[in-house]
């Protein structure tokens, strides 16, 4: 069926306010999201928004969804370029995840770091849907590095000290990650090689674990 006129104005318009508040997430972090100020924007009475988002929380909502798909989508393109050896599809996948939150740290933080106040995600699933979608091609990678096939929904399988090594090659990426893009670190000349160092280190930890 046909887009009606009503519907593509509405489509329109939705994506006109999520990039703006994009905008404003970039240049001020989660506080510079402003409903007025994007009311004000598109030319619109701030009531009129709720049209189209029912509060800033269901924006929030948007955003955060729209941030974990970018990140899924530049992990997956790194990992199509990478080809099939498993070594050089998870270090694309760090890579990619570094130089991602390096050209978007508002939209990183926001969906990893920053604490929104009386905000509640949605029942049902869907940032948490949009969070595994992230982490899925990576702990694939890994169990492929380690000659175990693994997926995020059989990880509760796995025995326990396996586990706990999962866990601290995400904690060693994402770890990293946000320290250097947040200074929070000196002065790393090659952020990618750190990255990329530390977690195929970090990977090359588990192949003695038992994994049964």
């Amino acid at each position: 069926m046909a887009e009606t006129r009503r519907e593509r104005q509405r489509r329109e318009l939705t994506a006109e306010v999520l990039e703006i508040a994009r905008r404003q997430l970039a240049e001020g972090g989660r506080a510079a999201v402003s409903w007025r100020g994007i009311a004000r924007e598109v030319g619109m009475n701030p009531a009129s928004l709720y049209t189209y988002f029912e509060s800033l929380d269901d924006l929030f909502t948007a955003l955060i969804i729209d941030s974990y798909g970018g990140l899924a989508q530049s992990l997956t393109a790194a990992g199509e370029e990478a080809g099939v050896d498993p070594t050089e599809r998870l270090a694309a996948y760090s890579r990619a995840y570094l130089r991602w939150a390096e050209a978007h740290p508002g939209r990183f933080n926001l969906i990893w770091t920053d604490q929104l106040p009386g905000y509640a995600a949605p029942p049902g699933g869907p940032t948490v849907d949009a969070e595994i979608a992230v982490i899925a091609p990576l702990v694939e990678a890994v169990g492929s590095v380690l000659e175990q096939p693994a997926t995020v929904d059989a990880l509760g399988e796995v025995p326990q000290e396996l586990l706990d090594g999962y866990l601290a090659v995400w904690g060693t990426l994402h770890g990293l990650v946000s320290l250097l893009i947040n200074s929070h670190l000196p002065v790393v000349e090659d952020r990618e090689r750190l990255v990329v160092g530390q977690v195929l280190r970090a990977v090359e930890a588990l192949r003695d674990l038992p994994t049964t």
